[in-house]
């Protein structure tokens, strides 16, 4: 019998005080890491910049309208948090690269026994209202109203929202996940 196992107790030395072993990703030296403040700044400034930039798109056709969105876009994360955070291998951690991991354990607890996968495919058309609707009253806007000013703004959310946030999420974010094979919005052609 082979009495020297290192992983376990390197495991339970690299585990935060506060976690319990069924916190543990399972993935030896993978859930050492944190993600640092600048890492999790980049990944959200961007969003809640195209949400302005939505709700600037949307004032446009009525401020009423604009609010609403905004109000939908901040419900959608916490929907997030509620739909798929508790099932991901990054709850209640500090290794989510949006900082989500550590934010969505305050308000629910962790699940288990579903596919993340599976999970982050079914529930993840809560966020896309807050692309789609600004995109599409932009394109009515311009094809109306037509000004310089709606054309910046459109192309400004378009480029945020459609460039810059994918672009972050794969070559910065989520570049470094050790469970991104996992994750659709990183591996979206892998079967589930």
């Amino acid at each position: 019998m082979y009495q020297n196992n290192d992983l376990e107790p390197r495991l339970l030395r690299n585990k935060p005080e506060n976690s319990e072993i069924g916190n543990h990703c399972g993935i030896p030296d993978a859930c050492d890491r944190e993600v640092p403040v600048w890492l999790i700044t980049l990944d959200n400034v961007p969003t809640l910049t195209m949400y302005f930039l939505g709700a600037a798109l949307i004032w446009k056709v009525g401020w009423i309208y604009s609010v609403l969105f905004f109000v939908y876009c901040i419900v959608s994360i916490a929907l997030f948090w509620r739909l798929i955070c508790p099932w991901c291998h990054h709850f209640d951690t500090g290794r989510c690269p949006c900082g989500y991991g550590k934010i969505a354990p305050r308000f629910f607890v962790k699940k288990s026994g579903k596919n993340f996968k599976n999970v982050f495919r079914r529930n993840i058309a809560v966020v896309f209202p807050s692309w789609i609707i600004p995109f599409g009253v932009g394109l009515y806007l311009l094809a109306t109203e037509y000004s310089r000013g709606t054309l910046v703004l459109f192309v400004s959310f378009c480029i945020v929202g459609f460039v810059l946030i994918p672009a972050i999420s794969r070559l910065v974010g989520c570049k470094s996940c050790e469970i991104k094979h996992d994750c659709p919005w990183m591996s979206p052609s892998t079967p589930h």
